[in-house]
């Protein structure tokens, strides 16, 4: 049984990855991606392996196509968004990939997407009384946000904190203190660290 993780410092855990990794990842895909754009982001998802032939530039730019018309289809609700990508990758990789799928919907939009792993599901199962279909996005985004409701209140007053850990941070020390709580505080930044929470716990 893993040891459940602090929520300070998944706080810290997840500003490291955004202000290295996470925020670049953005800015590219949420402007037209390219294929380069597209296996960066899988790679560092660590879910290139799911997808078959990613050295044939054709299918990078089959999934940057489909990611940029599901994205556009503003009728569509999240979990819709979701499933009809993850619908994509099946008839063009014969693979169902809803991790995929909401990783690069969350690089491009964030909120409202939530990320789909195989650990935060895990992690779900162990801490919610409801019982849900693994595989259904839709229940796992609603189970999603109602264990988020229970420990929200917690995950702010973690975020709060990291204007003091600066003296450990490799990078943004561009942002004031002022800057970087509102940044910390936004609802995006927040379900992200419950994201690292339930992987950790999922591990």
């Amino acid at each position: 049984m893993p040891t459940t993780p602090s929520l300070e410092y998944c706080s810290f855990r997840f500003l490291t990855q955004w202000q290295e990794d996470e925020e670049k990842l953005h800015h590219a895909m949420a402007g037209t991606p390219v294929p380069k754009d597209i296996r960066t982001a899988l790679s560092y998802f660590q879910v290139s392996r799911s997808f078959k032939d990613l050295e044939d530039p054709a299918n990078l730019a089959f999934i940057a196509e489909a990611l940029l018309r599901v994205r556009d289809q503003g009728s569509s609700s999240p979990s819709e968004k979701v499933n009809q990508l993850a619908n994509d990758f099946r008839v063009h990789f014969d693979r169902f990939n809803l991790s995929a799928a909401s990783k690069l919907l969350w690089l491009t939009h964030r909120k409202p997407f939530v990320i789909y792993d195989s650990r935060a599901v895990e992690a779900l199962a162990s801490l919610s009384p409801r019982r849900f279909n693994y595989r259904d996005y839709k229940a796992y985004d609603e189970v999603w946000h109602e264990e988020y409701q229970k420990v929200e209140d917690a995950v702010r007053d973690a975020a709060i904190q990291l204007p003091k850990a600066r003296p450990f941070m490799r990078s943004a020390l561009h942002q004031s203190d002022q800057e970087l709580l509102r940044m910390t505080t936004e609802p995006w930044f927040m379900e992200r660290v419950f994201d690292i929470f339930l992987w950790e716990l999922g591990g």
